[in-house]
């Protein structure tokens, strides 16, 4: 083939030739510069390649393989397969940018053309270690993802934007940590490679950088501009790696301190579709009447407390709404403690979101029908676990109650709103005084409880398990029923007086795990409900004896117990954790413990961890 003569044609055969050595060539020293031109290349589908070196699926994907893996050669081959597609992909991409903006500055042409010289160099010295560890290129799988998601762009600026400053970017990460790692194994010839390709990098994202300083408006900040110009489902989560995030090597590119503090605390998904999460604690009120509106004190308290939720539920890969946007400085000092927020938005905006995103689910704090967010959800299970359950009562007037309450011996009695959570609005009384709540009613007997916890279940399909029970959570009340703190433990019954841990391990555990589930799946026949529940139950003194009362309530929602358990398994899977709350002007004088919310923020009270 005759040497091109412009930088198009030497662009042309990079991207289209079917010749792995044809790709790899270096331009000629001497390219003659492309004129001025008004046409446009249709993009293909994908670069030319030799038939077994075309990007496909993910269907047969090979596993990246873990740190762990790396010290076995063939696992390092797979490792350096995985960055030599992607720095193939890199050397065709910027061959379509030559190609697809042939007026861009002289200057910038020639910027891409040296850094694509370089990706092509990276390419050779992966295929030859490869090699050299008995792999050859194509022997796996060759993923098309960062072609499908940069050969779009329709401008340099979506060059240096997405390219540059999002998938360069992000092998600052790789690049530093594995050949770190691979020294460590004692693979010193593949860490030099990826040593060297680190540096080569840097140079790449400045180099993206200064066009983007150039082309943005003047009044607008580096992140500000770079993180307008991405478009789903490129976002600036796609700029970090899934390693150790490396500040050093994004400062040597230039970037500044407000980039790269932004993009540390930036989360969302990496390509699928979010689901959506945000704190309802009102979901029982506003299922049962429509148009409620939380009164002050509910709306406050749930902009307290909603970190506790946002911080323990949703995946890397969501999005939560907020009713307060956490600040810079307690998102830091959360990631201190290991704890990341996923990507955030306002409650506010939950409309405009549902139109404009694509969502894979929502997920609130409690999304149930009237029915199953109803106390009468507890009887009926009661009546189906409990050969002779407490007598309870659903009531519409003090009358009804008057005359449940004559039929029994008990001397106190509590009543309950059919639609309410945490405790509020139970009333506690003696059988002459009955005060009852506005509309239907649960009345029970007072019990004289010695030990509350909630048992933990995942209703979900079939083909997930079905009906799980998770385990218990041990709940902490006040004397008029209202939540006070919940703790997680791996063993339940550790640290209990020896007759609690014996009911519990002997009693409530086996009877949770198989009774009570197959109680579940009978009651959720023909309901449409997945997700999480949890049920109430304590165990009580009657007659000197200590007795266990299976269900107290059923929630068909998230629960704090549950969010305790989330929370250790992701901080203290080993001990024990307290989920609890305390007034804003203590949160930062805890022991063994700390904030989830932002005391500076809060105005009621502080959900905190201890340990």
């Amino acid at each position: 083939m005759a040497d091109p003569e412009t930088i198009s044609e030497f662009a042309q055969r990079v991207l289209m030739s079917d010749s792995l050595e044809e790709k790899l060539t270096h331009a000629p020293r001497h390219l003659i510069l492309d004129p001025p031109s008004k046409e446009t290349i249709a993009i293909p589908d994908t670069p030319g390649r030799p038939s077994h070196l075309l990007p496909s699926s993910n269907d047969g994907r090979s596993p990246f393989p873990s740190t762990h893996q790396i010290e076995d050669e063939e696992q390092r081959a797979i490792l350096l397969h995985f960055f030599a597609n992607h720095e193939l992909l890199a050397v065709e991409l910027m061959a379509l940018a030559l190609l697809k903006f042939p007026n861009a500055p002289d200057s910038f042409r020639k910027g891409v053309l040296h850094t694509l010289k370089e990706e092509q160099n990276h390419t050779r010295w992966y295929l030859k270690r490869i090699e050299e560890c008995g792999v050859k290129f194509g022997d796996y799988h060759l993923s098309p993802m960062i072609w499908s998601h940069i050969s779009p762009m329709e401008s340099p600026l979506d060059y240096v934007s997405t390219l540059s400053l999002t998938f360069e970017q992000a092998n600052l990460d790789y690049a530093k940590h594995y050949s770190e790692i691979l020294a460590q194994s004692g693979d010193q010839k593949s860490a030099r490679i990826l040593s060297k390709i680190y540096h080569d990098e840097i140079a790449h994202v400045g180099h993206g950088l200064k066009w983007l300083r150039r082309w943005k408006e003047q009044s607008q900040s580096d992140w500000d501009a770079w993180h307008k110009q991405l478009h789903f489902p490129v976002s600036p989560i796609r700029a970090k790696g899934k390693v150790a995030f490396n500040e050093e090597g994004r400062r040597l590119a230039g970037l500044d301190e407000n980039f790269i503090s932004s993009l540390r605390r930036y989360q969302s998904s990496r390509g699928r579709s979010p689901d959506l999460y945000y704190f309802n604690p009102d979901a029982e009120p506003a299922a049962a009447h429509p148009g409620w509106k939380a009164p002050k004190r509910l709306v406050e308290l749930a902009a307290d407390l909603e970190y506790a939720f946002a911080l323990s539920i949703p995946s890397e890969d969501d999005l939560v709404l907020l009713r307060r946007l956490p600040s810079d400085q307690h998102r830091d000092f959360l990631s201190k403690k290991g704890l990341h927020f996923p990507e955030v938005g306002l409650l506010g905006d939950i409309d405009e979101i549902r139109k404009q995103r694509k969502l894979r689910d929502e997920r609130p704090w409690g999304r149930a029908s009237k029915e199953l967010l109803s106390k009468k959800i507890g009887l009926e299970l009661r009546s189906l676990i409990d050969e002779s359950p407490i007598p309870s009562a659903i009531c519409t007037s003090k009358e009804e109650a008057l005359t449940f309450i004559a039929n029994h011996p008990h001397e106190e009695w509590v009543t309950k709103p059919l639609h309410s959570s945490a405790g509020r609005g139970n009333k506690r009384l003696l059988r002459d005084s009955v005060e009852v709540p506005r509309g239907d009613f649960l009345i029970e007997p007072w019990l004289e409880k010695v030990m509350e916890f909630s048992l933990l279940y995942q209703i979900g399909r079939p083909e997930e398990g079905g009906i799980r029970c998770l385990g218990i959570s041990r709940q902490e009340v006040s004397k008029d029923g209202q939540w006070l703190s919940s703790t997680s433990s791996p063993k339940p019954a550790v640290g209990m007086p020896v007759e609690h841990a014996q009911i519990i391990s002997n009693q409530v555990m086996p009877c949770a795990k198989k009774k009570i589930c197959r109680a579940l799946k009978t009651l959720f026949e023909g309901h449409d409900y997945l997700g999480p529940l949890c049920i109430d139950s304590f165990l009580h003194l009657s007659e000197g004896e200590l007795k266990w009362h299976p269900v107290s309530e059923v929630n068909v929602r998230w629960s704090m117990g549950r969010l305790a358990h989330q929370l250790r398994k992701r901080l203290a899977p080993d001990n024990p954790l307290t989920l609890t709350t305390c007034p804003p002007d203590e949160a930062s004088e805890l022991n063994h413990g700390f904030p989830l919310g932002d005391p500076d923020q809060a105005t009621t009270r502080v959900p905190v961890i201890r340990f």
